[in-house]
C-alpha cells in the first residue's frame, strides 16, 4: 500500500506541527500549538492584546468566541477534531502564486454576484484530499486524516479525522458514507445515478466502487479496474466531498426508509413536494447551489455556511466546526462572513465593484473589457487589480460529429468523418485567433495554439476545394459536396459579452473563405440549448471549457457531451453501454480509449502524463474543436487591504474564491 502523509509535507513547508495533531501523528497533548516558519512569514501586526489560546493552543475569532461565551456554542478545543489540518505557505497555493502570511480574524467579503450561489467561494475548502491550487500531485489528507492504497490503484483506504464534524457540531462518521452510496446512489426509488468518478475508470461497465465499512472512521473502496485517476477526483473541488461523503443524519428526515411517516408528511407539505424523493432531492442540493434557499439549515465542510437569503442578498458565516488552522493556531477562515448583494446583471456588478462596494471580483464578475475604467476608479475605489490565467480555455468553435449520423447521404457527415480531415483543418486555417484577440480583448490574450496556431486562408480555400467544395452557388457560396447549398450554422447559448462578437467573427473569417455561416440566433438561452444537444440537433457551437485543469485531472469537461457538444451520440452510446446512442466510428473510439486508458493512472504520473499527451494528441489531429483566441487573461478585482491574495499571472483566477478562507483584511 502507498501512504500519504503530512509529517515531510510540513517539513518542505517549514511547519514543523509540533504541539498540533496532524495527518500520520498520534494525538498530541494539550500544548499550545508552535510552529518554525521560513523568514519570510510574518504574523499578522496585534490590534490590543493578542487573543487567548484554547488548552490545545487554538484561537478563535471573537465572533465565536462571544458564542461561547453566551453558551450558544461549545469551546472552541470540543469543536476541533483530534488531528487538525495546518495552512501555511504552499498549502492552499503555490508558493510562488502567493506570499503566505499568518493573519487575523475578522470582517466580511462584499461581493455583487448575479447568482445567489457561493460555490465559487465554498468549492475548495472540502476536497477529501487537498493539492496546492489546481494541482493533484502533492495530495495530502483534508477531509480525512489518513489515505492509502493498493499498487495497482484498484482499492482505496480512508480514515475520517476523530472528532470532525459537520457545521451543525454532529460528528462525521462512515454512516455517512454508508449512507450515500446504500441509500441514495444504491436506491433505485431515488434514481440517482452513480457519478461516473464512482466508476472504475470512469466506464459503467465495469461498475461502481464497492464500499467496506471497516468501523465508525475508516472505510475501503474497492474498483473493478485500475484507477489511479481517481486520486484526482478526490484532490477536486468539482465534485468535492460530496462524492463521497452526505450529512445522513439530517438527510435521513427527508428519506421514507427513516423517517417517521408522520413527519414525513409534514415536510413534504411544509415544502410543497409531491413524494418524497422530490423533497430529497430539494434539500440536498449540490455544492454549486449552496448558496440557494434551499440550502438552509444543511450541514457542510466548508469554511462558510448559508445563513440568510433573500431576493437581494445571501449571507455566508463562518463555520464554527472548520478543522483548518495557522501556524499559530488560529482556526480558519480568517473572514466572518461573505455578503452577496446580488445584481440584477452584469453591468450592475461592475457598477458595484467601480462603487468600491466589492472587495473581490474575478472571472465574468469583472469582464475584461472593463479594464480601462477599472483602472481609472482603483484609488478612489479602494481596490487593486491583478490578472491572472484562467481555469477555462478561451471560446471554442465545435463542430459535432454526430450531427446527422443517421442521414447515409449526409454532406456533413462525409466532412467532418473525412479520414484526411480536409473540412476540420480548412476550418482551423480561416480561423484568425490573433485578429480575435485584438478585436474583442484587446490583444492581452496569448498566442493562438493547437489547430488555430496559423491564419492561412489560401490554405483553408485549397482543401475545400480538394474535398469536393469547389463549386460556387447563385449565392456566391460554396456548394456542398453533394452539389447542394451548403449553410453552417452556429448555436451558442446567452452566456458572457463576448460570445456575439467572437460568433461575428468568425462568420466573417468563414465567409471569406467562401463558407455560408448562419448564427442561429443570437443566443439561445442554456435550457433550449441543452436541449437541443441533447436531441443532437446543433451542428456547431461556441462555448469555453477547462481545459487548463484537463491535464492535472481536476476537470474533465473535454467529454464528447459536456461544454460544447462534439459528439453527444457517441457519448450516450459510452454510457448507456451501447443500449443508446451511435457505435462510435474508429477515428472516435480511438478518443474514449485514450479517455479511459489515462484513467489507470493518477495524471501526475508518467503515465498519465503519456497518455494525456496522447489525448491532447488526438485533438489536435481530429478537429472537433477549435480555440478562437489563444489563452485567457483574466482581471481580478482585490480589495488593496485584503491579504494571502494571488500573485500577478498566477494561473487561475478562481484559486482567489477556492484559497479565499485564507484572506484577511489588513489594518481591521
Amino acid at each position: 500500500m502507498y501512504n500519504l502523509t503530512r509529517r515531510d509535507f510540513l517539513k518542505a513547508l517549514g511547519l514543523s506541527g509540533a504541539g498540533l495533531v496532524v495527518v500520520g501523528c498520534q494525538p498530541a497533548a494539550s500544548n499550545p500549538p508552535a510552529a518554525e516558519t521560513k523568514p519570510e512569514t510574518k504574523p499578522a501586526a496585534a490590534a490590543g492584546a493578542a487573543p487567548a489560546a484554547s488548552a490545545r493552543g487554538f484561537i478563535e475569532s471573537p465572533m465565536l468566541a462571544e458564542r461561547v461565551a453566551a453558551g450558544k456554542l461549545p469551546p472552541l478545543d470540543e469543536r476541533l477534531p483530534a488531528e487538525v489540518f495546518v495552512v501555511g505557505p504552499g498549502v492552499l497555493l503555490q508558493e510562488e502564486y502567493q506570499d503566505w502570511q499568518d493573519g487575523k480574524h475578522g470582517g466580511t467579503i462584499n461581493v455583487a454576484g448575479i447568482f445567489p450561489t457561493g460555490f465559487t467561494f465554498l468549492g475548495g475548502g472540502g476536497t477529501i484530499l487537498r493539492s496546492p491550487g489546481q494541482t493533484t500531485g502533492k495530495s495530502i489528507p483534508n477531509v480525512v486524516s489518513a489515505f492509502s492504497h493498493s499498487d495497482d490503484y484498484t482499492t482505496f483506504k480512508f480514515t475520517i479525522r476523530k472528532g470532525l464534524k459537520w457545521s451543525d457540531g454532529v460528528p462525521v462518521t462512515t454512516e455517512d458514507v454508508r449512507f450515500h452510496f446504500e441509500d441514495i446512489y444504491g436506491d433505485a426509488e431515488v434514481q440517482r445515478p452513480w457519478p461516473a468518478q464512482l466508476y472504475a475508470q470512469g466506464k459503467s461497465e465495469l461498475g461502481p466502487a464497492t464500499l467496506k465499512v471497516i468501523d465508525d472512521f475508516s472505510f475501503e473502496l474497492t474498483f473493478s479496474k485500475p484507477y489511479g485517476f481517481f486520486i484526482a477526483d478526490l484532490n477536486s473541488w468539482i465534485p468535492n466531498y460530496e462524492l463521497l461523503f452526505k450529512p445522513a443524519h439530517y438527510l435521513k428526515q427527508f428519506h421514507k426508509k427513516y423517517a417517521k411517516p408522520d413527519a414525513l408528511a409534514a415536510e413534504l407539505k411544509k415544502n410543497n413536494a409531491e413524494s418524497w424523493v422530490q423533497l430529497l432531492n430539494t434539500k440536498e442540493p449540490q455544492h454549486w447551489s449552496f448558496g440557494e434557499a434551499r440550502a438552509l439549515g444543511l450541514p457542510v465542510l466548508l469554511p462558510w455556511v448559508l445563513t440568510e437569503y433573500t431576493e437581494e442578498r445571501t449571507v455566508f458565516e463562518r463555520n464554527p466546526y472548520y478543522w483548518h488552522v495557522d501556524a499559530q493556531g488560529q482556526q480558519l477562515p480568517y473572514i466572518d462572513k461573505i455578503l452577496n448583494n446580488k445584481s440584477v446583471d452584469r453591468d450592475a456588478q461592475v457598477n458595484a465593484t467601480l462603487a468600491g462596494q466589492v472587495d473581490l471580483a474575478v472571472e465574468t464578475d469583472a469582464p475584461l473589457n472593463k479594464m480601462a475604467v477599472y483602472q481609472q476608479n482603483a484609488e478612489k475605489a479602494g481596490y487593486r487589480i491583478i490578472t491572472t490565467g484562467s481555469f477555462n480555455w478561451p471560446l471554442q468553435l465545435f463542430l459535432n460529429h454526430d450531427y446527422q449520423y443517421e442521414d447515409p447521404n449526409s454532406s456533413w457527415q462525409k466532412l467532418v468523418a473525412d479520414p484526411k480531415h480536409g473540412f476540420g483543418r480548412a476550418i482551423g486555417a480561416a480561423i484568425n485567433a490573433e485578429d480575435n484577440n485584438n478585436a474583442v480583448f484587446f490583444g492581452m490574450f496569448g498566442e493562438p495554439f493547437l489547430n488555430t496556431k496559423k491564419h492561412d486562408p489560401a490554405l483553408a480555400k485549397q482543401l475545400l476545394d480538394e474535398i469536393g467544395m469547389d463549386k460556387i452557388g447563385d449565392d456566391k457560396f460554396r456548394l456542398g459536396p453533394d452539389g447542394k447549398p451548403f449553410v453552417f450554422r452556429i448555436s451558442y447559448p446567452e452566456a458572457s459579452v463576448e460570445f456575439n462578437p467572437i460568433a461575428e467573427l468568425l462568420k466573417e473569417q468563414l465567409d471569406a473563405v467562401g463558407i455560408r455561416v448562419e448564427i442561429d440566433p443570437l443566443g439561445i438561452d442554456w435550457g433550449l440549448y441543452n436541449q437541443r444537444k441533447d436531441a443532437n440537433e446543433i451542428m456547431a457551437s461556441i462555448l469555453w471549457n477547462d481545459g487548463p485543469a484537463w491535464g492535472l485531472g481536476i476537470s474533465e469537461d473535454y467529454l464528447p457531451a459536456h461544454k460544447g457538444a462534439w459528439s453527444p451520440m457517441t457519448w450516450r452510446y459510452f454510457t448507456t453501454n451501447g443500449k443508446e446512442g451511435r457505435k462510435p466510428p474508429e477515428y472516435l473510439q480511438k478518443f474514449y480509449d485514450l479517455h479511459s486508458g489515462r484513467k489507470a493512472f493518477p495524471p501526475d504520473s508518467p503515465e498519465g502524463k503519456d497518455m494525456f499527451a496522447q489525448m491532447m494528441k488526438w485533438f489536435e489531429e481530429n478537429y472537433v474543436l477549435f480555440p478562437c483566441t489563444g489563452l485567457k487573461v483574466v482581471p481580478n478585482i482585490l480589495n488593496k487591504r485584503l491579504q494571502n491574495t494571488q500573485k500577478q499571472d498566477a494561473p487561475f483566477e478562481l484559486d482567489s474564491y477556492l484559497s479565499s478562507e485564507g484572506l484577511w483584511f489588513e489594518g481591521s
